[in-house]
């Protein structure tokens, strides 16, 4: 595990650029009351012009609240994930797609995810405001998969809150 945390945070030097941010998500499972999920973030923008090139760059820590048949409710969450983001003066729309590495797989009458590994994607709008727009809070969809590596690969959806600040 501390190797992925490694390769995350070289990957992470390397895509620095102007005007990074630090934000906080907050999500629910949308088919369980019991699967919670809270997540530190740190985003930097990617300087290109080419439109298959992400936006931004976004490196996540999380922990989980989540049953499971092994009595363990704890999870913690890594990830790196390529973000498509277009501004607008108003806000923003995004979608993202990355890989996720859990603490510990879950297995439950709701939820199972066999692998530690995972894909991550979601889509999202959210509001800026502050006096240069440095603020920003939104919400989004996402969706947990290990994409067939491992099965049963039930998947999990979520619902997000986010909120962020620029730095400048």
């Amino acid at each position: 595990m501390r190797g992925i945390l490694l390769a995350i945070l070289l990957t992470a030097a390397t895509s620095f650029a102007a005007e990074p941010e630090f934000g906080v998500i907050f999500g629910r499972a949308t088919e369980s009351q019991e699967t919670d999920v809270v997540r530190l973030t740190y985003r930097r923008p990617v300087e290109s012009q080419r439109w298959w090139v992400p936006t931004h760059m976004q490196y996540a820590a999380g922990l989980w609240r989540v049953p499971d048949f092994e009595g363990r409710t704890r999870r913690f969450d890594f990830s790196a994930t390529p973000v498509w983001r277009a501004e607008r003066r108003w806000g923003y729309v995004e979608g993202g797609i990355g890989a996720y590495f859990l603490s510990h797989t879950i297995n439950n009458d709701t939820n199972r995810l066999p692998s530690s590994f995972q894909f991550g994607s979601h889509i999202g709008a959210g509001v800026r405001f502050g006096e240069r727009g440095q603020h920003t809070v939104g919400i989004a969809l996402q969706h947990l998969s290990n994409a067939g590596i491992k099965q049963p690969n039930g998947g999990i959806d979520f619902y997000l809150l986010t909120a962020s600040i620029r730095l400048p």
